[in-house]
């Protein structure tokens, strides 16, 4: 091993143990690399990424669903977090091949902080590691008499064979493996997607809904009135599964036994049967509920 992995190796270790040497300047310190300089073609590497961040904090690291590009993921290992004096240190080393035949590549990975509206989004150092040419000097082209070539045109039949007991035992391992993973881990996998989902879902009304408060701002319309309240009854029944879409105004102001949402749906629904053009108070009073409600649901699902 070189000198340059091994000081690599002594990093991780640095930080994974004792969380030496990194500046408390800032908040988050992401730190990445390469534990190997160069590899060749279809072999394995290991790729480092450590975080260093307040302990009130959630952060949250990529998956094997992340696109490694221009390397393939083949697993990866995860290490416990260790607190101490109000720092929090996470570390995962990520096991990746490449196919690609750029005599460098270069990696870089993000690491996701779950706030109560947002993420926020950090960006590890970009490491580069070296392709390790097997031949070197090939000729572009080779003379009929130096081609060590033989003519056979006999077809030659090939069996093809299935070792079965050794893919049934495979096979057999990897349902155990996923039925120990998905006991012990299950809950946190289905919280950490639907919290993903729930985000992007969120992320997709208020953009649809900013855009549609904004037209009705610059040029009044029923028509667009009215699809901009459609639009957030939709995503309220999506995110708290009551069927707003089929209510009127006085169901759902009983429904939710709230006085002032009753009073900003007649208004809405004055502009769009009457003549009431003052909208936009109660429309941006609509998004203030659906932001207050996302934030409440968060909380839930975080703590179900």
């Amino acid at each position: 091993m070189s000198a340059g992995n091994v000081m690599k190796y002594l990093f991780v270790a640095a930080i994974w143990f004792s969380g030496v040497g990194a500046s408390f300047a800032q908040d988050v310190i992401i730190r990445s690399g390469f534990f190997l300089d160069s590899l060749q073609v279809g072999d394995e590497t290991g790729f480092y990424l450590t975080a260093q961040y307040p302990s009130n904090l959630n952060l949250i690291f990529p998956d094997s669903t992340y696109n490694f590009s221009p390397f393939e993921f083949n697993s990866k290992r995860y290490f416990p977090t260790k607190t101490t004096a109000g720092k929090s240190y996470d570390s995962v080393i990520y096991y990746l091949s490449t196919f690609e035949i750029d005599r460098s590549q270069t990696l870089s990975l993000p690491i996701f902080q779950l706030n109560a509206q947002d993420c926020t989004m950090y960006t590890s150092n970009v490491d580069t590691i070296f392709l390790a040419e097997l031949a070197k000097n090939i000729p572009d082209t080779i003379t009929a008499q130096n081609a060590p070539l033989r003519s056979n045109t006999l077809y030659e039949d090939v069996p093809y064979q299935i070792n079965y007991p050794v893919l049934l035992i495979v096979l057999g391992a990897l349902l155990i493996i996923a039925a120990v993973v998905w006991i012990g881990f299950g809950e946190k996998i289905r919280r950490h997607f639907r919290l993903k989902k729930m985000f992007k879902a969120h992320q997709k009304f208020l953009e649809t809904y900013d855009n549609q408060v904004t037209a009705i701002k610059s040029a009044f319309s029923p028509t667009n009135t009215e699809h901009a309240l459609a639009n957030w009854k939709k995503y309220m029944e999506q995110l708290e599964a009551r069927p707003y879409t089929k209510l009127t105004t006085r169901e759902t102001t009983q429904l939710e036994n709230n006085d002032v949402l009753g009073k900003n749906l007649h208004a809405i629904d004055g502009a769009i049967y009457g003549h009431n053009t003052s909208v936009i108070e109660s429309l941006e009073s609509l998004k203030q509920f659906a932001d207050q409600r996302f934030t409440k649901k968060l909380e839930e699902v975080k703590h179900g």
